[in-house]
């Protein structure tokens, strides 16, 4: 900006402070260099490969993985611990979020599960409990919801025949979450009704 406004180097450099080596040396430059930041050894960078591999498997705090790598021979402070943790959570948080889709052509599966609702008074003001039962068709999403007093295995039958009703037909499959209806017991945990 002062070389294109005509200033000499040694003005240049008395205006901005540089060693006048330092302006010429710039203004030979066709575009400016960006700013790198020097690369400096770290009392980290023994530990760095394990810290990595530990904060992946589970989270622990800085202080947890301080007290894991002293006796290895780290003698830095806490401060670069967490300061390289920081760096690592991003992304821990992104594979996180990572989910896999799973697809299904349509007709071919459903899911279907209970959940408890709370106690909530009946018509004579009786608290009673209520469950949901919901049925997801895994192709269109498309969802039933029914609301009954109990999850025995006669209300699980007549909320099926009421979802199937709904859709219009009925999947290949339904997936349960270890439903204890659909379960003939512990010791069978793989057979089902």
């Amino acid at each position: 900006m002062f070389h294109k406004q005509g200033h000499s180097i040694r003005a240049i450099a008395e205006l901005s402070g540089h060693a006048r080596n330092t302006v010429r040396k710039i203004l030979r430059q066709s575009t400016p260099k960006a700013f790198q930041k020097p690369q400096r050894p770290s009392h980290l960078d023994p530990f760095k490969s394990y810290l990595t591999g530990r904060f992946g498997v589970c989270r622990l705090s800085a202080l947890r993985l301080l007290e894991e790598i002293r006796p290895m021979g780290y003698t830095g402070s806490i401060v670069i611990l967490r300061r390289f943790l920081a760096t690592l959570k991003p992304h821990k948080v992104a594979l996180e979020k990572l989910t896999v889709r799973f697809e299904t052509p349509p007709g071919q599966q459903a899911q279907a599960g209970w959940a408890y609702c709370g106690r909530h008074p009946d018509a004579e003001g009786m608290a009673v409990p209520v469950y949901v039962f919901v049925m997801v068709l895994s192709f269109s999403r498309r969802l039933f919801v029914a609301f009954t007093r109990s999850m025995n295995l006669a209300s699980l039958i007549g909320c099926h025949q009421q979802a199937f009703e709904c859709f219009g037909g009925w999947p290949q499959s339904i997936l349960y979450d270890n439903m204890k209806q659909v379960k003939l017991g512990p010791d069978q945990s793989s057979h089902f009704h």
